[in-house]
């Protein structure tokens, strides 16, 4: 048994955190606020630390990579904060722009949140 595809506990867990963050995106569009935001954000660092984890980062470090990638790559929050949904402006207006740019298309703007997470601590697993 692979631990890959829709009916694994990872694919489960990306399906759950990608309606997460669709959701609270949608909530965001509807009536802005920050409570909605930070579900996000908690979303998006709860599934980067998995992915960290996938990668088979050094757990020693995780939270040295992790901080780095929040805080100082991303510039959207600081690592632990962002586990409970704290977060900077900089986080508020990416997300607005990549709404404006994709026409509010929420599934479109997790996937590309998602994706701009995991490339960036990609490229700091590897270094």
């Amino acid at each position: 048994m692979t631990h890959e595809g829709p009916g694994s506990c990872r694919g489960l867990f990306y399906f759950w955190v990608m309606v997460e963050i669709e959701h609270a995106l949608r909530n965001y569009l509807v009536n802005p606020n920050d409570l909605d935001l930070g579900f996000a954000m908690a979303a998006l660092a709860r599934k980067t630390k998995a992915h960290y984890r996938e990668l088979g980062g050094n757990l020693k470090k995780e939270a040295v990579t992790l901080g780095k990638t929040f805080a100082v790559d991303l510039k959207i929050g600081k690592w632990p904060d962002v586990l409970d949904g704290k977060f900077e402006d900089n986080f508020k207006t990416k997300t607005v722009s990549f709404l404006k740019k994709i026409n509010g298309d929420v599934h479109k703007a997790a996937e590309l949140m998602l994706k701009q997470c995991f490339d960036t601590v990609e490229k700091n697993v590897k270094r």
